[in-house]
């Protein structure tokens, strides 16, 4: 692999350097280096945000500067359609890839294990990305902004989706998790609002403040029976959503997690969800139905209806109180709980 390898002091002589030479080759410490290549990376200097390492390598086969000893990709310094990450390469680096233009297509290789923070962030012409079989983790805002970023396919080794990890990506329509999330972070798919299906897997506990906020073509969503805990905000502003079914295992509905559902017209609920906050279904104007899983059996006695019917009760007053005196009417509850 054809590479300059520089000291960190050398690499922040790159700017004067370039400037001094512009033709012939440039002595470094113990580098000798084209003045072009000196040329194509003295860009770098001026980004503080970039991985600051020891020393850096610059690849020009696959044009791109990296660090700890080649598995780290500091910067992508090319202006390929597809960017191919080579097997070397362990961890892509914060911003490496930020505000690239001309990258359609990304391919890891299965070597690749960590994305950090804002590493493709800002692609705005991204269209698709082959993860490693091997990714573990994916940092905070590490895509957010990809508008043309289409569908994820994310592999069952990923432990991890960061906080606004792929925000405002607002071509993505179907989401799956694989088996290893055990929170869906706060912010991580907020404003992709052609998403319209997500699916939650069987691992995820928790669903955090605003995961999904402003999704304004999501109409379906299935939660599984792992999820104990339901965000802030969580799904506010999902306009498509017409139906929810919240399983026993939720014990807490946050602050506002399904405001402005408009068209929101069912709901299935436990009454094993036990904390749901007064404004949790705030501006959901259309809900008329209030399921209670437990009526749906044979087998529950007058505590479990009581419970059931306040629980409705509190659900419908978020909605609209003429709708929560018309079923306390209805079912001879004390309008004391309204």
């Amino acid at each position: 692999m054809p590479e300059i390898v520089l000291s960190n002091e050398e690499f922040r002589e790159i700017p004067e350097i370039a400037q001094q030479e512009k033709r012939g080759s440039v002595t470094s410490g113990n580098s000798t280096v084209k003045s072009s290549s000196y040329d194509r990376i003295s860009e770098l200097y001026n980004d503080q945000d970039i991985e600051q390492v020891e020393s850096v390598e610059i690849d020009d086969v696959n044009n791109m500067a990296l660090g700890k000893n080649g598995t780290l990709l500091i910067k992508y310094i090319g202006t390929n359609e597809i960017v191919h990450i080579p097997d070397t390469i362990t961890s892509i680096g914060k911003y490496a890839f930020r505000g690239n233009k001309s990258a359609k297509t990304i391919i890891m290789s299965d070597s690749v294990k960590f994305v950090d923070r804002f590493a493709f962030a800002h692609c705005v012409n991204l269209e698709e990305i082959v993860f490693s079989r091997n990714l573990e983790s994916i940092g905070e805002n590490a895509f957010l902004k990809c508008l043309r970023l289409k569908e994820l396919d994310f592999p069952n080794s990923l432990k991890n989706i960061g906080k606004g990890a792929f925000g405002r990506c607002s071509s993505i329509r179907k989401l799956i998790f694989p088996g290893q999330i055990k929170k869906i972070n706060d912010l991580s798919f907020f404003a992709c609002r052609n998403l319209n299906r997500v699916i939650i897997s069987h691992s995820v506990e928790t669903i955090g403040n605003a995961a999904f906020s402003e999704c304004y073509g999501l109409k379906k969503i299935v939660i599984a029976d792992s999820v104990t805990s339901i965000g802030e905000s969580a799904f506010s502003w999902c306009r498509s959503l017409e139906e929810i079914t919240i399983p026993p295992s939720v014990k807490t509905i946050g602050s506002w997690a399904f405001y402005g559902c408009g068209k929101l017209t069912d709901i299935r609920i436990s009454v094993q969800t036990k904390d749901v906050r007064d404004d949790a279904f705030c501006g959901c104007e259309n809900i008329y139905n209030v399921k209670v899983t437990e009526f749906e059996g044979v087998d529950y006695n007058q505590t479990i209806v009581k419970k059931g019917q306040k629980l409705i009760l509190r659900i419908l007053k978020q909605v609209n109180r003429k709708k929560a005196e018309r079923y306390a009417r209805e079912h001879n509850i004390s309008t004391m709980f309204i």
